[in-house]
């Protein structure tokens, strides 16, 4: 790698190895949490979506540094999972658009553009907040900025940026009082600073050593040999490159392709970005496919599989049967999507109408493409999204900008509790969009959320004595109790709600280590606290979580 200059082929080594070294300690970074319960998974977050990115770069074999940053972003964008996921997919988008136009750059034109990519993550947050990832992006790309001369080469610059990212993490429990109290630094940043070691490592010629949780593809043939007869068809992804030769790229109508994959397939996502189109198709003849693209670029990827054969990719083993297509649903004017991990909350949200439950929460959370498959299921003028969780939130946003075929709402449901009781609530009869947005927005308002799980290590917490093992009772983000025996922490934590005694509803979602009947001792409790509360037990079957109760 070229000490001064860097090309699109040495921003994926710097990518892949940034990949690999977050990839090697995500776990590390997964137990940097506030709380001590086992819902860590910003680490995991973090990995996935670097991974897309270095997955689509790797395909790229172009030397021009514009066009690969721009696939690189891409494929982070939709493998942009939680959070801190989101914000580093935005980190690389802001990279790829400095980088937009240049075939190869010197160290200083690639220091500007880190900043543009921390431009562009502070661009995505509603309301951003110091000492977080984004301050640890902020500090070290200015600092290492202002370090620069001409002599600079990319390794020394890198080295500085990593010097400065990780005195800007050690600062993050200063800013932030939260972290401050668990005694923990800030997980997103700690997972960015291990991606720049990564890219330092990289800079030097040095090799990282891709660990078990690297991505791996593992094919297994065995359900399908000379005798077998194929059932399910082929998997066809490709991503297309329109040509000014063939169509206007930038007016380019995305439906003219989609109108057509209809007449000889089905799963149909696609996905248009300037002049790059994403498609995803299941058809039992991939050569008309590709025959009729042409017409309109030609390919950068192209990916085909046998659905009779299971795949694993990224541990994940998706079996072919799983990828049989529903029939396309009924045109209607509203939509809804949610999000939700177990048996019971999914019967649940489909119980009360939700045309798609996608399956995630806690330690699995929705990725940007997640949410792109289900609107795709879906066919309506108007989609609602209810996240349920807020860590899925800006995912589910990202997803939403980035679908043109309906008007996607995201309902912003920060927990399970909060989207039951605005699902329950919602009212297409209104016929008002912005009414009936309005109408969900006032119903979350009204809800608290008390969440109880154990602990996974001895702490204190606001002055809450906590061992491991312990129950711990979190009410709408603030620890409240912390018992060994898991009703008498639900009892301590109900008697520390403020104006208990004014609530109407308490909405029980009982985990799959509860049983039922459990609750009657919970809503009696509750009831000699308030006499006129209606409680409302279900099982939800979620796991982590053995209660989640809504509080309106």
């Amino acid at each position: 790698m070229d000490l001064y200059r860097i090309d699109g082929q040495d921003l994926v080594k710097l990518v892949v190895m940034g990949a690999r070294a977050l990839a090697n300690d995500f776990e590390r970074i997964n137990a940097l949490n506030v709380f001590p319960v086992p819902d860590g998974d910003t680490g995991t977050n973090m990995k996935m979506t670097i991974e897309g990115g270095a997955h689509e770069g790797l395909k790229n074999k172009d030397k021009n540094i514009g066009a690969v940053a721009k696939s690189i972003a891409r494929g982070m964008v939709l493998s942009a999972r939680g959070n801190s996921g989101v914000i580093t997919s935005q980190f690389f988008k802001g990279l790829s658009l400095g980088l937009e136009g240049k075939d190869s750059v010197n160290v200083r034109e690639f220091a500007n553009a880190m900043i543009s990519g921390t431009k562009k993550s502070y661009s995505v947050v509603q309301n951003p907040t110091e000492g977080t990832i984004l301050t640890v992006m902020r500090e070290a790309g200015d600092l290492a900025l202002e370090h620069l001369n001409d002599d600079t080469t990319l390794p020394e610059y890198l080295k500085i940026y990593l010097e400065e990212a990780k005195v800007s993490l050690e600062h993050t429990p200063e800013l932030l009082d939260v972290l401050k109290k668990a005694g923990v630094i800030d997980s997103g940043g700690a997972g960015f600073c291990l991606i720049i070691e990564g890219m330092l490592k990289a800079s030097l010629g040095e090799e990282i050593v891709a660990g078990e949780s690297s991505s791996t593809t593992i094919v297994d043939n065995s359900g399908f040999d000379a005798n077998s007869e194929l059932t399910w068809g082929y998997c066809t992804e490709f991503i297309l490159q329109l040509q000014n030769s063939k169509v206007d790229p930038l007016t380019f109508d995305l439906n003219i392709i989609t109108e057509y994959l209809e007449t000889i397939g089905n799963s149909i996502v696609s996905f248009k970005d300037d002049d790059l189109v994403k498609v995803h198709v299941h058809t039992f003849d991939p050569g008309l496919v590709l025959t009729e693209m042409r017409k309109y670029g030609e390919f950068v990827t192209i990916k085909i599989e046998n659905m009779n054969i299971n795949h694993s990719e990224n541990n994940e083993i998706i079996a072919s049967s799983q990828e049989v297509e529903e029939p396309k649903m009924k045109h209607k004017k509203y939509a809804s999507v949610a999000v939700a991990n177990g048996e019971g909350l999914v019967r649940s949200f489909k119980d009360m109408g939700v045309d798609e439950v996608v399956t995630g929460g806690q330690t699995m959370n929705t990725s940007t493409q997640d949410f792109l498959n289900a609107f795709e299921k879906l066919n309506a003028d108007y989609i609602l999204v209810f996240p349920n969780n807020g860590n899925i939130v800006m995912a589910a946003k990202q997803a939403a900008e980035n679908y043109t075929k309906a008007k996607v709402y995201v309902v912003p449901t920060k927990t399970i509790a909060e989207g039951y009781s605005a699902v329950s609530m919602l009212n297409f009869d209104l016929d008002d969009i912005d009414q009936i947005m309005a109408e969900e927005i006032e119903t979350i308002k009204n809800v608290s959320t008390l969440e109880v799980t154990y602990s996974i290590r001895n702490t204190e917490i606001d002055g809450i004595k906590i061992k491991k093992g312990d129950y711990i009772c979190i009410y709408n983000g603030k620890l409240v109790a912390s018992k060994k025996d898991r009703i008498e922490a639900v009892k301590e934590a109900l008697r520390k709600i403020e104006n208990f005694e004014e609530k109407q509803v308490l909405t029980i979602l009982c985990g799959q280590d509860v049983k039922i009947e459990e609750c009657d001792v919970i809503r009696e409790f509750a009831e000699t606290l308030n006499s006129y509360i209606e409680v409302y037990p279900l099982k939800g079957n979620q796991d982590i979580y053995s209660y989640i109760i809504g509080v309106e």
